[in-house]
């Protein structure tokens, strides 16, 4: 093992060893970096470019798997965090660019692209302006037979968070094909005895997008991406307002449950999954 990777390795167990810390929050991106590592691991990828690379969390998680890494952002600041931290490790920081993933003439610049193993985009869909140009975009950065796993926001988390979201889960998708009347019936049914304060409405107003897991596959699909599955993580022991009643055993019960990423729980209790799709092979 180089010495970069081994650095890189150590950057990596830091982060392990302190998943329970609770002053760090909640580590759900690890746990999203294990699912893609584990693809990395199958096809035994040496390439991997990140869509959103923020302020470089990702670099270890890829470096210590002897992958290349390359990347993009529309910030600035994350950029340069990012390349600070390629060169720390002994990487090329002219393999991070700022770029917004909806331009597809600044994405030219990006050094290889289209012929990356896999890509990473965390936080990009539930922000994106237009969904089909990201993920297109994103689809073109990787090689034909390569992967891409996408970060949504779960909306059928909505089902057990007992606030605001549960309401408008009900009556705007449920319950969409009803008549006014019975969603009306619905709503004055439901509506007191959820928490419509939580979670604080966003000073901006703009809401992220959520997806529905067992629907967003279809989205893939239609624009020609193939193999798509779904991958659930960031798991709640509970409601997210219960935590605070007794945060560390919230937080022990909850990394307990990111082993499973596949089962049906994960379509409930995740907050985030990502979606897996396949980049197609022209055919000869």
């Amino acid at each position: 093992m180089s010495n970069a990777r081994h650095r890189a390795a150590l950057l990596v167990q830091e982060e392990t060893d302190t998943l329970a810390d609770l002053s760090l929050g909640y580590p759900a991106n690890h746990f999203a970096w294990n699912i893609v590592k584990d693809a990395a691991r199958r096809m035994n990828a040496t390439s991997l470019v990140e869509v959103g690379v923020g302020r470089g969390n990702g670099v270890p998680h890829v470096l210590a798997e002897g992958m290349s890494f390359a990347g993009l952002d529309a910030d600035a600041v994350a950029i340069q965090t990012t390349r600070d931290l390629l060169v720390g490790l002994d990487s090329d920081p002219g393999a991070v660019i700022q770029a917004d993933i909806e331009d597809s003439i600044a994405l030219d610049a990006l050094p290889g692209r289209g012929t990356f193993d896999l890509l990473m985009g965390l936080g990009i869909l539930p922000h994106s302006r237009d969904e089909t140009r990201a993920i297109m975009n994103m689809a073109s950065l990787v090689r034909p037979g390569g992967e891409i796993y996408v970060e949504c926001r779960n909306s059928l988390f909505s089902l057990v968070t007992f606030n605001r979201y549960t309401r408008d889960f009900i009556s705007e998708q449920l319950l969409d094909e009803v008549s006014s009347g019975t969603r009306d019936l619905v709503d004055d049914f439901v509506t007191p005895r959820l928490d419509m304060d939580r979670p604080p409405r966003p000073r901006d107003g703009h809401e992220a997008t959520y997806h529905n897991p067992l629907a967003v596959p279809a989205v893939f699909e239609r624009l020609g991406l193939e193999s798509v599955e779904v991958f659930p993580f960031h798991y709640h022991a509970g409601m997210p307002a219960l935590e605070s009643v007794d945060p560390q055993r919230f937080r022990h019960e909850s990394l307990a449950m990111e082993h499973d990423t596949g089962g049906w729980k994960g379509l409930f209790l995740c907050s985030a999954f990502l979606v897996k799709a396949v980049i197609p092979t022209p055919a000869q």
